[in-house]
């Protein structure tokens, strides 16, 4: 059994042949703004490689995200994975890595969902967003 450490002192085993699992984790920061906050999950999620995965995130209190600028990003500001302006997803600068592999659901944007759907989750996915 292979066991790694991330942030936080987590840890995630790989035991499954073929498989790799390991988390993607969500800072539980508390971005505020003027008027809301934006928050994250309490725990890391898992995924498994080659399948997809939701990132969940929402607005406090529930507000229309429709005409916000939501960007989703790696450690570092300019590692842009997301970047949705102006009620339409803008794909010029982001990451060659996830051209193709990201949807920002927005389904249920008008009560302050900001959800991020990775697809096809690869091992270079693992770690801070």
């Amino acid at each position: 059994m292979k066991s790694s450490s991330f942030h936080h002192g987590s840890t995630a085993s790989v035991s499954l042949p073929g498989f790799i699992i390991f988390f993607i984790n969500l800072p539980i920061h508390n971005l505020v703004s003027a008027q809301f906050t934006v928050i994250g999950p309490s725990q890391p999620a898992t995924a498994i490689v080659g399948e997809d995965i939701v990132l969940s995130c929402h607005l406090s209190p529930p507000m229309s995200a429709e005409n916000m600028e939501v960007r989703w990003f790696r450690s570092h500001y300019s590692y842009l994975v997301h970047h949705y302006r102006d009620g339409k997803d803008q794909t010029e600068n982001q990451m060659p890595e996830y051209t193709g592999r990201t949807e920002f659901l927005k389904v249920d944007i008008r009560n302050g969902s900001v959800a991020l759907r990775l697809h096809n989750i690869r091992p270079t996915d693992e770690g801070r967003y």
